[in-house]
Formats: structure tokens, C-alpha cells, sequence
């Protein structure tokens, strides 16, 4: 329940900010009097000569797609290279690796063909 509320508090954030918000503030000599979203503040006075609004547009303006393409950065190929270079049991190995034996045996049955051979088939 508190995921599904998260979610939806969050998928509304999102449609909000990238949909734009209007705040629209009123001041009377220096002092905040009126707040409004997406309408003008309430004006206190008739004159206005004491009177400010303020009003701004606030949205956001950041791209939300996925980049084409990704690539390697060159630093990385560089360090694996370097760490190579640097630690002589990769390059020269002290012990001798398992060696095996290539063999004519069938490769090993797909879980495909395992099912096919439990299944019984009704004619």
C-alpha cells in the first residue's frame, strides 16, 4: 500500500515539474501577503502603489530519455592495462593451470529436450 502511494505521489511529482507551475506572490510594503499557484494573487490595497507582484514560472527543463549511444571511456581500457603491467603473477603464473581434454561426447541435452523426454504425448 505504501509503495503503490509512493508511486503515485512521485509519477504526480514528475508530471508537475516538467508540466510547469505559475506562483504568483503579492507583497505589501515588503511583507508577503499572497501566495497563489496557477492563478494571480489577491490584491490588498486599490491604489497599488505600495503594492508588489511577483510572479514566476518554474519548470523543469531537463531532458528525461535515455542516451543512443553508450561508449567505454578510454581511462578504464587504460587501467586494466596498467594493473596487467604491474602485477607479474598475471603476466607469469607460478602455478600451472588445469588443462583438459577435448573429447567426442555429445554435448549435454538442453533443458528443451529434458522436458520433451518427461512429458508423455496423448494420440
Amino acid at each position: 500500500m505504501i509503495r503503490k502511494l509512493s508511486h503515485i505521489i512521485l509519477a504526480s511529482l514528475l508530471l508537475v515539474t516538467t508540466m510547469g507551475m505559475a506562483v504568483s506572490k503579492h507583497y505589501c510594503h515588503s511583507s508577503l501577503v499572497d501566495v497563489s499557484v496557477f492563478a494571480n494573487a489577491d490584491s490588498c490595497c486599490d491604489d497599488g502603489g505600495c503594492c508588489t507582484n511577483d510572479n514566476h514560472f518554474y519548470q523543469v527543463k531537463e531532458d528525461f530519455s535515455a542516451p543512443v549511444i553508450s561508449t567505454i571511456p578510454l581511462l578504464a581500457e587504460i587501467d586494466v592495462l596498467n594493473q596487467a603491467l604491474l602485477d607479474p603473477d598475471i603476466l607469469f603464473p607460478n602455478e600451472l593451470t588445469e588443462e583438459f581434454e577435448l573429447t567426442n561426447d555429445p554435448p549435454p541435452p538442453t533443458v528443451l529436450e529434458l522436458l520433451a523426454e518427461e512429458q508423455l504425448y496423448l494420440l
